[in-house]
């Protein structure tokens, strides 16, 4: 057999091998964690976004609650992440009827309300699943997530989750 066919065939069986029978590792990883991600019971002890900003050490366990949007999207599409807000903070206009939706004034006050909330694999990437997917849950359903504090080098605070309850 040829030089080349024989790279060509390698090459193709690894890419085979690698992907499985039509279920991508990532996917498998994402239906291990849709198992796995529901809290049957709200975790005691959560604190609101604001509050967490102040107070969350890098690297120890928290349990945080917040709102999914309220004035921002809150969605990264097609990841298993998104933004948390504080559920005391509502858009200065949301009680009125001049506000229109993707509102700047409305998304800044949300933004600086928030911290980002993002499901990792064993690899330590954000998983490649839709966090609505995931959850099962819509624009400002309230939320109750424990996880993992992380502090980048600007001291931003974001969450690994484990787990998640939905407020209903």
């Amino acid at each position: 057999m040829n030089h080349s066919i024989q790279l060509i065939l390698a090459t193709a069986i690894t890419v085979v091998m690698a992907t499985g029978c039509g279920k991508s590792s990532t996917d498998a990883t994402a239906a291990g964690v849709k198992r796995n991600i529901h809290l049957s019971q709200e975790p005691a002890g959560a604190v609101e976004v604001l509050d967490a900003r102040d107070e969350a050490k890098d690297g120890e366990p928290i349990v945080l609650v917040g709102r999914l949007g309220g004035g921002l999207k809150p969605w990264i599409d097609g990841r298993a992440a998104f933004l948390l807000v504080d559920t005391r903070i509502l858009p200065s206009c949301a009680d009125g009827d001049h506000c229109e939706a993707g509102c700047p004034d409305c998304s800044k006050e949300m933004l600086a309300a928030s911290t980002m909330v993002k499901f990792l694999g064993d690899d330590g990437k954000v998983l490649a699943v839709d966090a609505r997917e995931l959850l099962g849950v819509k624009d400002e359903s309230t939320v109750v997530v424990r996880g993992i504090a992380s502090r980048d080098a600007t001291g931003s605070l974001s969450i690994a989750a484990e787990g998640v309850f939905v407020r209903r």
